[in-house]
């Protein structure tokens, strides 16, 4: 019962922070979604594979103090482009134009897992867009005694997808977020399909960028790195290697979290991402 309730008390939470303007914006011809709220610094959030494309309770949390702006990657929700993405190089490219569009000459930016890398590629190559930088459980590296999952073939099985992504597999954020496929409508199967085109483009043949390691050093800003301290997909030890690369990244593991912050443990994550953002001593 207590679970039952949890869970619908999560989903209510979803469907009551689904707000935030939503526009299409042109970049360079491509007609891009992006979801903005708040007043203050400029905020962009580069969200996971999962697509977290509407404006879910953390992202209403930071409004409260910066102007957030979130995209939905090429393929997801209203974004077209996919054809046009071939690795992770033309994602990061794609949205330095898109800052240009919304005429970001400077953010805070971060995200979480595939948004955590990109977010990583874009500041070491454009650094003095970038005033802040934050990462979650971010892929980009390889690490020879923690090799990454190949979590493409876990798709079709939620429960192992679950216990790969969350700490607490049956919390009420994992099992209203991964659901078996004939709970899926059409609409969100495709989604789904669309998704997994990127993916595929961007991690197939390998879900890190061999050339990162060495470009790292070009990111001068401050620098968290938010890691789910229960993380098997991506676990903890890269965020260790991406500190000895960084020396100026502090970070702050979160307990009983698995891959997705955002939702097991949306409060702490979203408080910390916060705290970092408006902390103007280093």
């Amino acid at each position: 019962m207590i679970q039952a309730f949890r869970k619908l008390s999560f989903g209510a939470r979803l469907l009551l922070g689904r707000h935030g303007e939503k526009a299409v914006v042109d970049v360079a011809g491509v007609p891009t979604q992006v979801r903005r709220g708040g007043e203050g610094p400029n905020f962009v959030y580069l969200h996971s594979a999962i697509g977290e494309t509407v404006w879910l309770p953390f992202l209403k949390a930071w409004s409260s103090s910066f102007t957030v702006h979130a995209p939905a990657h090429p393929g997801y929700a209203e974004s077209r482009g996919l054809e046009q993405i071939r690795d992770i190089e033309d994602l990061a490219f794609h949205y330095i134009d898109l800052f240009d569009s919304l005429s970001l000459e400077q953010t805070l930016l971060g995200g979480v897992s595939l948004g955590g890398w990109l977010a990583l590629e874009i500041a070491c190559r454009w650094p003095e867009r970038v005033s802040r930088l934050w990462l979650a459980d971010a892929p980009g590296l390889w690490l020879d005694d923690h090799p990454l999952v190949d979590l493409f073939k876990y798709q079709d099985d939620p429960q192992l997808a679950r216990e790969w992504l969350f700490h607490d597999p049956d919390c009420p954020a994992a099992t209203s977020i991964i659901k078996p496929p004939h709970l899926l409508n059409d609409e969100t199967k495709a989604a789904i399909q669309r998704s997994m085109s990127l993916l595929a483009r961007l991690l197939w043949e390998r879900p890190y960028h061999p050339r990162l390691a060495r470009r790292l050093h070009r990111i001068r800003c401050p620098v968290l790195i938010v890691w789910g301290a229960q993380d098997r997909l991506i676990p903890p030890a890269y965020a260790q290697a991406y500190q000895q690369l960084m020396p100026q990244a502090q970070i702050h593991l979160i307990a009983d979290c698995g891959h997705l912050p955002m939702f097991e443990k949306e409060a702490e994550f979203a408080s910390v991402v916060r705290r970092f953002c408006l902390d103007t001593t280093t």
